[in-house]
């Protein structure tokens, strides 16, 4: 529930960004670019939450096509921490905003500090995992009384005159054990379930209706 929570809250914030962005502020590429730190950053928290080489590839692909005309995208890719060096770059974007009143400012970057504090928690959660030792004990555990059940339920339905039944009924207490130690494990590391990818293609989808809207109406203006 953590993560999922974590990453509303980055999604919401994020979508904050490029909102209040795009009111204090009259320069169109400006707010534009933006938009892009807040996918950036959102994309590089979900590469680093990622199983190692699962997202490598994607990612450097989606990030160089976004940043083809700068070279912000390499210097993060090429960083020895990404988030660090995209969360930086998020807060160079928001404060080189041409923004005549500075409070604004000041309370938007609000925002910058909450996706920090929730890619923290999401970090903690996935550097600390289920000790191997309790995965193996508890699996070893769990297989060795599914194989005694038998044993057990073989004299109770024996009185029954239903021997027949021993097999199907471990069968189906095993499968619900089994299913209960595993649902444990993704709780524990909830990251390789969680749609983080949709959480990143709603923030730019987001941000990318955010600017049309500020576009549109400095145009009628």
């Amino acid at each position: 529930m953590a993560a999922r929570d974590s990453w509303a809250r980055m999604s919401a914030h994020s979508k904050n960004l490029v909102r209040m962005g795009s009111i204090f502020s009259s320069d169109q590429s400006a707010v534009k670019e933006m938009s892009n730190a807040c996918w950036l950053y959102a994309r590089t928290v979900m590469n680093k939450l990622s199983s190692p080489g699962e997202d490598e590839e994607e990612y450097i692909e989606e990030v160089l096509e976004r940043y083809q005309d700068s070279s912000i995208g390499t210097r993060v890719i090429k960083s020895k921490n990404r988030v660090i060096a995209a969360w930086r770059q998020l807060s160079l974007q928001l404060h080189s905003l041409p923004a005549s009143d500075p409070k604004a400012l000041i309370e938007t970057d609000k925002s910058i500090i909450v996706l920090g504090e929730c890619t923290a928690i999401c970090e903690k959660i996935y550097s600390s995992p289920v000790p191997l030792v309790y995965t193996r004990h508890t699996a070893r555990f769990l297989s060795l009384w599914a194989l005694t059940l038998p044993c057990a339920l073989y004299s109770a339905f024996s009185a029954l005159d239903q021997t027949w039944a021993t097999l199907p009924a471990t069968s189906i207490l095993a499968f619900f054990l089994f299913g209960v130690d595993e649902l444990a494990m993704q709780l524990e590391e909830p990251f390789s379930i969680l749609p983080m990818k949709y959480f990143v293609d709603d923030i730019s989808e987001s941000a990318e209706i955010l600017t049309e809207t500020f576009e549109e109406q400095d145009e009628d203006m």
